[in-house]
Parts: C-alpha cells; structure tokens; sequence
C-alpha cells in the first residue's frame, strides 16, 4: 500500500475514534448525572437504582427510567403527558442533567393559564404567587393536580377542628370546602362564593322562597344567617352556637334575658325543648313580634285542653271556655291576651301584668287591684256614693264599694267576675269556686239594675234610677 494512502487512513481512523471517545463520554456524564439522581431518589425509598441505559431517539424524561412513575396518576399536566419537561425545566447546559431554579412560579403558570381575576380578598398562596402550595405542578390522585382531597387540603393549614363537632354543616361533612369558599380569591369575605346570604341560599333555595313571603324578617337574618348558625358545625342542633334555642336568643335580647331571670312565675311554652321557638319563629313570619301564629290564635294552640300548674292547680281549657261562652272581656275581643298576661313570665299569679289576688277575699288595698286598674278607674271602689262611676249602684249607693273596699274579707274581683267570658253581662260568673264549693252567684239583669241570690246572702236586688229598699 502507498504509503501517503496508509498515512490518510491512519489519520481517519484516529480522528473517528477521537469523536467516538467524545460522544461516549458526553452520554455517559449526561447518564451519570441523571442516574445519579434517580439513585439517590430510589436509596431513600429501599429501591435499587436502574442501570444506566443511553437515551435514545425520542425517548423523555420519563421513558429513559429515571422518572418512570412520573405521569401515572389520574390528573397530569399536559407538559408531563407530553414528554415536554423542558417547558417548565430549563437546562443549564444541554450535556449536563442540571436545571435553572425557577424563581417566579406563578409567572411560568401564566405562560399557559388564565391569569386570575383577582377580587377583594385573596387566598394567601395565590397573593404570595404559591401556585405550587396547593397544586402538584406535575400529577395528582386529584382533579386540578390538587396536593390533597378538598378538605384534607385545607386542614393543612387550616384548624380540622371544624369538623368534630355533633352536628356538622352538609359541606363540611362532605370534605367539600369549595362548596362555599373560593378557592383563589373572592370579593366576599371569607373568601365566600357569594356575599351574605346569598352563599346559604345556593343550598337552601326553599328558606330563600318562604323568607319572600313573609311580612317581618328577624333582624338577625337581614344581618346574616351566621348570626345565629355556625357555618362549619356545632355540639348543638341547627348548628346553633348555644345548647338552648334561649341561649342562643339571649345573646342578643339581653333585656328579655334579664326579665325572664327575675321571674318566679314562668311561661310552660318557654321551658319546653322549643324555648323561645315555641311561640316565635326565628327567621320570618306574617305577624308582629315574629310570633307563629296571629297572638290570639297562638295561646289557643296550647290553651285547647285543661291541665295543671307546676304547683298542681288546675289551668282551664280556654279555647272550650271561650266558644262555649260569648260574652268575652275586651282583651279578649281584642285577641290580645298580653293585655293580661306577661308571655315571657311574671311574678305574679298566671303569669298576670298586675298582681290579682288568688283567693275569694282580701282586704281592700289598691294593689291588691293592680292588674284591673290597668284598664279600669281605680274610683270605683273608693266612693261610697256615686251617679256616674258605676252601673253597679242602688240608687246612688255604690255596690262596688260595699263589696271590695273592707277588711278584712272585702271581695276580690274574682269573686263575682270572670276574667275571660261568661254567659252573663258584666263578665258575672255563674258561680265562683269558695273552697271545694261552688258558689251561685244567680245574677238577673233588669233594664236599669238588677239582682243576685248568691249563696252567701239573700236575695238582693238594685236598680239605678230609683233605690230598692231590700230586706
């Protein structure tokens, strides 16, 4: 062979080897380093480390096994479905398996994605540019490449405590957060999905319609329905914040807080279960002072049987008492039984507004007629004579003033008078209760007076115009 030809070759040879050399060793610090890493990764986790295979045509990041697991789960980032790591993974050097920090990650985000509509009141990530605090920027088990279920997110930073109590909000219970909270930002406080209102209403679309048709809305409601409901959870039914529907009332009615605890006579319907819901709705209602039911109406609804008291005295069935008797009292054609009685408690006998003697005599003393001279002209019984103050005269003897002003057995109003309606005029019962004994009354009306053959006296009888001598 020519020895310039041999020369030539020999020269080719040696510089085929030489770039042969190079690119062998620029594979394998470029595998080094990457096997490298997945060693390390794989020594943490008892897994042994893959050989170091050359990467070839077309192969990715995940497919030349260093990051096999890599773009396995449910929810993937389309660079990661793609192979296309080196969207967001900028290399330093093409030859070497080392990458740039990525120092703005809600920048890189926005490359792709929407930039957020920022409202009122943001979610600390999201203002700290943390995109990556709440999403796994590769894959997750969960919609959104979301680091965690709903909740389990949440309690991260958030107290789980919310969630332990007895009586749990439906959302809450369903790890469901974003149910009422956004989860970016809001221009409702608490990050809330709408403002007020108008978040419970998303759910409760029937509260939304009867809370419409209703004439008084209860303060607290046009304040929030949190004024009075927990939005996370309670130890006590509704989610209320207090064990007793009082409890809960007495937060803000203090006044009525302070008046029932200086009672000594209490309303049955307030220590029932319902408490202040026994009579009153708590969110909207057609009648004045949010009552259930028009007043009348409502008292009736209880006062439609006879029972006892706590201290063992029979109560009467009104609603009988006053169908079967139509001559009523003028509360009570008023239908305002509160004209009377205290529906919240008294210290007075039934509850009364005005102390009103229990018994059939009492010795005259204006206080002892406090609840009657509430609507009544307390000279009726202080005059001895009179032409004007009362029907109830023989001549210009007054009649009044011979039963009730003395002591000491001056008759009670009770003792001829039926508070709530009778058959006769002038509220005169039939008979009235002396001891175990009913006692007749036998009460007759005339044009200008009338009489009574009661049995504690004779027959007696009296007219306006002209004195009746009796005997």
């Amino acid at each position: 062979m020519d020895i310039k030809k041999k020369k030539k070759k020999t020269a080719r040879l040696s510089t085929g080897l030489k770039v042969c050399l190079l690119l062998s060793l620029g594979f394998f610090f470029t595998l080094e380093a990457c096997a490298k890493e997945t060693a390390d990764k794989n020594a943490i986790s008892g897994k042994s480390a893959p050989d170091k295979v050359a990467m070839k045509a077309g192969q990715s990041c995940m497919s030349a096994n260093c990051h096999p697991s890599m773009g396995k789960d449910k929810y993937v980032h389309g660079p990661v479905a793609t192979g296309d790591c080196a969207f967001c993974h900028k290399q330093s050097q093409k030859d070497q398996h080392q990458f740039q920090a990525i120092k703005d990650v809600e920048a890189l985000c926005y490359e792709c994605h929407e930039k957020l509509e920022i409202g009122s009141f943001v979610h600390q990530p999201v203002a700290d540019g943390e995109c990556t605090g709440c999403h796994d920027p590769h894959q997750s088990a969960h919609q959104f490449q979301l680091k965690g279920a709903d909740s389990d997110l949440c309690y991260e930073c958030h107290d789980k405590a919310i969630g332990n109590s007895n009586f749990v909000h439906g959302p809450v219970a369903a790890e469901g957060c974003s149910v009422c909270h956004a989860p970016h930002s809001s221009d409702a406080p608490k990050m809330l999905m709408a403002e007020g209102n108008d978040v419970c209403y998303s759910c409760h679309s029937d509260k939304q319609e009867e809370f419409a048709a209703k004439d008084f809305i209860h303060a607290a409601l046009e304040e929030g329905c949190v004024t009075c409901h927990s939005p996370h959870g309670s130890d006590f039914q509704f989610s209320l914040p207090g064990e007793s529907t009082k409890g809960v009332c007495f937060t803000c009615h203090t006044e009525k807080k302070e008046e029932i605890s200086g009672v000594t006579v209490k309303h049955g319907g307030l220590e029932t279960d319902k408490g202040c819901m026994a009579c009153h709705n708590p969110h909207v209602s057609s009648f004045s002072q949010q009552l259930d039911q028009a007043p009348m109406d409502l008292c009736l609804s209880c006062h439609d049987r006879e029972y006892s008291d706590p201290d063992g005295k029979s109560v009467a069935d009104i609603k009988t008492l006053l169908t079967k008797n139509t001559i009523h009292h003028g509360p009570i054609r008023d239908k305002d039984c509160s004209a009377c009685h205290n529906t919240h408690g008294s210290k007075n006998f039934r509850i009364l507004r005005g102390y009103f003697p229990q018994k059939f005599y009492a010795s005259y003393n204006p206080d002892n007629f406090e609840l009657c001279f509430m609507c009544h002209n307390d000279t009726l019984v202080k005059d001895p004579k009179t032409t004007t103050l009362t029907g109830f005269r023989n001549g210009d003897q007054n009649l009044h003033f011979i039963h009730v002003n003395k002591t000491p057995k001056g008759r009670t109003c009770r003792a001829c008078h039926d508070a709530h309606a009778t058959m006769n005029p002038k509220h005169v019962r039939n008979s009235v209760p002396f001891g175990a004994y009913q006692l007749p009354i036998g009460f007759t009306k005339t044009e200008s007076g009338g009489g009574c053959l009661p049995g504690c006296h004779q027959e007696f009888k009296y007219d306006q115009k002209k004195m009746v001598k009796n005997r």
